[in-house]
C-alpha cells in the first residue's frame, strides 16, 4: 500500500506542477499581450506630443525661439538643410533634362548628317552614272538634284517604273 499511496502521492504532485506551470505560461502571456497595449499607448502619446509641439512651433514661433532656442536652432538647421535638398533634387532634374535634350539635339544632327551624306553618294552615283551614260544601278533611286524625283516612292523609296501611278511595293498613290 505504501506504493500505491505515493504512486498517488506523485500523480498529484506531477498534476499540481502542470497546473502551476499553465498558469504561468498564462500569466507570462497576458502580462505580454498587457505590455503590448502600454506600448502602443506611449506611441500614441508621443504622436500627439509630435503634434502639439508642430502646433505649437506653427502658431507661436517667437515663444518657441524664447523658451527653448536650442531646439528652435536645430529644427530652422534641419529645415534649411531639406530646402536644399530639394535645390539639389531641381538641379539634378534640370541637368538630367538638358542632357536629355542635347542628347536629342546631337541624335537629330547625326540623323541629318546621314541623310545628307547618303543623298550626297546617290548624287555622286547618279552623276557618275549620267557621266557614263549607264542608268542608276537597280535598287537605287535615281537622284536628279533640283528636280522632282519620279521614279522613286516617296513613301517608301521603292524604285517605279515610268508613268506608275501606284507604287508596287507599299500601294501609295504616285503622282498628286
Amino acid at each position: 500500500m505504501a506504493f500505491m499511496d505515493r504512486l498517488s502521492n506523485l500523480g498529484s504532485q506531477l498534476t499540481s506542477m502542470g497546473q502551476e506551470a499553465a498558469n504561468k505560461a498564462k500569466e507570462v502571456g497576458t502580462t505580454a499581450q498587457l505590455k503590448t497595449k502600454i506600448s502602443n499607448a506611449e506611441t500614441g502619446i508621443k504622436s500627439v506630443y509630435l503634434e502639439i509641439g508642430e502646433k505649437l512651433f506653427a502658431e507661436a514661433p517667437d515663444l518657441i525661439r524664447e523658451r527653448f532656442p536650442e531646439l528652435a536652432e536645430k529644427v530652422a538647421g534641419l529645415q534649411a538643410e531639406i530646402a536644399d535638398l530639394n535645390a539639389q533634387i531641381e538641379g539634378v532634374k534640370a541637368s538630367t533634362a538638358e542632357a536629355n535634350a542635347a542628347l536629342q539635339e546631337a541624335q537629330r544632327t547625326r540623323n541629318a548628317e546621314l541623310a545628307q551624306k547618303e543623298a550626297q553618294e546617290a548624287a555622286e552615283r547618279a552623276a557618275a552614272a549620267a557621266a557614263t551614260g549607264t542608268a542608276a544601278p537597280a535598287g537605287e533611286p535615281e537622284v536628279v538634284v533640283g528636280e522632282v524625283v519620279t521614279n522613286v516612292c516617296p513613301k517608301c523609296g521603292a524604285t517605279l517604273e515610268e508613268g506608275a501611278s501606284f507604287c508596287p511595293e507599299c500601294g501609295e498613290k504616285i503622282g498628286e
